[in-house]
């Protein structure tokens, strides 16, 4: 007998209660009865990191994957409420507030598509990587082959890593700029709603320098300034200098540190943050990343290209980063190459003796 299984529901006002059918050939069954109360409200409650905060995109942090077509028609129907009352979608939330969400709408709600991760053995990670933490920051040392965003991320790790902070029904502690998965070194996290929005103002305002240490194929024998404007068009995953006008430009300072035979050891201040900008720049200037195939990198012994993120530098000390000045150090497997290509005690003195510009 071929079988239809159906969810069919069933309105008794008299006792608010939802009923399951099963259908078979053509005639209905009670299959099962799910007692549930119309009126049934799930109840979240709004602290510190949610201050401030648009009521729709709260509820979009905290119910990820709620279509926003449905949280906008719950809200005007009532089945979405703040402190009992119904409210617009612009309303700001503050702590203390209560968002009342009714509970049918977690049926509508698909499962999610992301792998698991295991929380101890994130939190672990993290604890690996962590450069220094404040109050409202997070600073790590992200390693090669990580992702910053997407599966098996970085993102991810913190989103369920963090055990020891606010909970927040629309602040998720995230990192607050990118680094390519092929780039290691210093990346960081807000851990308060407070410290993600000064420290990305600062970055704005272009009030922190950046460093980053690479080796190149080549190099300059003084310091000069990249200056290019940068397109990604037609291929999106790899970045060209354009001699037209009207891009964005890109201000790469180039700082030579050491060399030994073809490779030069380099820092490098990033005035900007376009996407593969040190290395499609260094490429266009004639000394690519040594391994950064790419953009022309290609050397022998090399399955990856040495860029990391080596320190970042405020004019002052700031209360709300908690920090003037915070470097990461070179992870081992980049150690080990530098130190067979240009002298461990070379590199070493190279290192110690950077002057910040």
């Amino acid at each position: 007998m071929w079988l239809l299984l159906f969810a069919a529901r069933l309105e008794n006002h008299s006792r608010d209660l939802n009923f399951s059918f099963l259908y078979i050939s053509g005639y209905y069954k009670p299959a099962m009865i799910v007692l549930q109360s119309v009126n049934a409200y799930k109840q979240f409650y709004c602290k510190s990191n949610d201050e401030g905060r648009r009521l729709d995109r709260v509820i979009k942090k905290m119910l990820p994957g709620l279509p926003a077509g449905l949280i906008y028609s719950s809200l005007r129907k009532g089945r979405i409420k703040v402190n009992g009352c119904k409210v617009k979608q612009s309303y700001n939330t503050g702590p203390g507030d209560v968002i009342e969400v009714h509970e049918s709408i977690f049926y509508e709600i698909p499962d999610s598509k992301l792998p698991k991760i295991n929380p101890v053995e994130a939190s672990a990670e993290l604890q690996k990587m962590t450069v220094l933490r404040t109050k409202n920051l997070l600073l790590m040392n992200k390693p090669s082959g990580m992702l910053t965003h997407g599966d098996n991320s970085l993102a991810q790790l913190l989103k369920v890593g963090l055990f020891d902070i606010e909970d927040s029904l629309s602040f998720t502690p995230s990192p607050l700029h990118r680094l390519d998965r092929n780039t290691s070194g210093l990346i960081i996290a807000g851990t308060t709603i407070r410290g993600a929005a000064h420290f990305s103002q600062l970055m704005r305002d272009k009030k922190i320098r950046k460093y980053y240490l690479g080796l190149c194929l080549g190099g300059p024998k003084t310091d000069i300034v990249l200056q290019d404007r940068l397109i990604r068009r037609n291929n999106k995953s790899r970045t060209s200098v354009s001699p037209e006008a009207g891009e964005t430009a890109a201000v790469t300072r180039v700082f030579p540190l050491l060399s030994e035979n073809r490779y030069v050891l380099c820092l490098f201040r990033i005035d900007t943050g376009q996407t593969h900008q040190i290395r499609s720049q260094l490429s266009s200037a004639g000394f690519p990343l040594a391994g950064d195939v790419k953009y022309g990198g290609d050397a022998p012994g090399f399955r990856s290209y040495i860029l990391h993120s080596f320190s970042m530098q405020l004019d002052e000390s700031d209360e709300i980063c908690g920090f003037q000045s915070v470097r990461a150090e070179l992870p081992c497997p980049s150690r080990t190459i530098l130190y067979k290509l240009l002298g461990e005690s070379k590199v070493i003195s190279a290192l110690n003796n950077i002057e910040y510009f």
